[in-house]
């Protein structure tokens, strides 16, 4: 029995030390076993990088395409819908991303940077708040200035003897708020092209650019002597004729606001009839108008002429047509001028 309990004895000992080194074993496989799945997810990394290396090889041909791109590196992307990408556009969605295309080289060289819809439309909302804050203001200040611009405006016809009627409770101020209007109107022509201009340039050659500054510089001058020509010789002449049919025994109510009417839609009228050489300069540089063309239609446009100064003159007196034909007449005939100039100088550029 005493051998026995000494066997038992021994066994105790060596079953403690085979379980130390059991536990010793799973906890090495335990720490090893990440170390492998990190491996495995290396390698799946880099694999992924590869793959995803082609997109910014991408990008590269993007910048050296448009060099002027700064910020994020946006990637290329297929072409959307265009029923989905207007879609987006309404509703607001989607506005980070921009669909990048193939970039003229000469587009870039004249300044014509990409922009998208909404970028041409923020432009183009800008240009308009700058035109209506202007507005506003020159109208503000004209309105402070109003009884010297009636009295102006009102000076041909006060000349005749007679005086304008009112009729209305607010006649009074709204005949000077349309004064200011107009006048704010008429100072803001130049800036009006030149905002447009601005918005267009960029799609103009440069080559091209001097002479569409020289056009809407003339433009802005053969506006503004349409104008002058009807409220400083027209106007006095049609009033002193309109009035010589008031007889003796009849008392003439010309109402202002009709007066200011007249004048307005007169000095409008004119203004843009006198923009037909500039019309018929660039018709001709673009070869929709020939010179032969305007010389085989001449009849035709002196009767449209005529019937153009018989709408614009109140009375349809021969004196008051006259005054109006007689000057288009002339722009017609400096047309024809212009326009052989430009085609001699075209064929000359062919040519050479």
């Amino acid at each position: 029995m005493i051998p026995l309990k000494k066997k038992e004895t021994d066994k105790k000992p060596v079953v403690k030390k085979a379980a130390k080194p059991e536990k010793k074993a799973v906890i090495k496989t335990v720490k090893a076993a990440p170390k492998k799945a990190v491996k495995k997810n290396d390698k799946k990394s880099e694999s992924a990088a590869k793959k995803v290396q082609p997109a910014s090889d991408k990008t590269d041909e993007v910048k050296a395409l448009n060099p002027g791109i700064t910020g994020k590196e946006i990637p290329l992307k297929k072409k959307e819908n265009p029923a989905s990408r207007f879609y987006s556009l309404l509703t607001g969605e989607d506005k980070e991303e921009k669909e990048i295309e193939e970039i003229d080289p000469e587009a870039l060289a004249r300044g014509d940077e990409p922009m998208s819809i909404v970028g041409h439309l923020d432009e183009l909302r800008s240009r308009v708040l700058i035109i209506l804050a202007s507005f506003m203001l020159i109208t503000a200040v004209a309105f402070y200035f109003s009884d010297h611009l009636v009295y102006y405006v009102n000076k041909p016809f006060l000349d005749s003897g007679n005086k304008l009627n009112i009729f209305t409770l607010v006649g009074g101020f709204m005949l000077k708020f349309k004064v200011s209007a107009a006048t704010a109107l008429f100072i803001l022509v130049p800036m009006i092209i030149f905002q447009i201009w601005r918005f267009i340039v960029p799609a103009i050659e440069r080559k091209n650019r001097t002479f569409s500054r020289l056009t809407i510089v003339s433009a802005v001058l053969l506006f503004y002597s349409g104008a002058a020509f009807v409220f400083f010789i027209l106007l006095p002449a049609a009033i002193k004729v309109m009035l010589s049919f008031v007889g003796p025994e009849m008392i003439s109510t010309i109402g202002a606001d009709d007066y200011l009417n007249f004048i307005l839609f007169s000095s409008l009228i004119m203004g843009v009839l006198f923009e037909v050489p500039v019309i018929i300069l660039v018709l001709t540089r673009l070869g929709i108008v020939s010179p032969q063309f305007l010389i085989s239609k001449r009849k035709y446009a002196i009767l449209i002429i005529w019937i153009i100064a018989a709408i614009v003159t109140p009375q349809p007196d021969p004196l008051s047509q006259s005054l109006v034909g007689v000057p288009l007449m002339l722009l017609y005939e400096i047309s024809i001028i212009i326009s052989k100039i430009v085609a001699i100088r075209e064929r000359k550029k062919l040519n050479s």
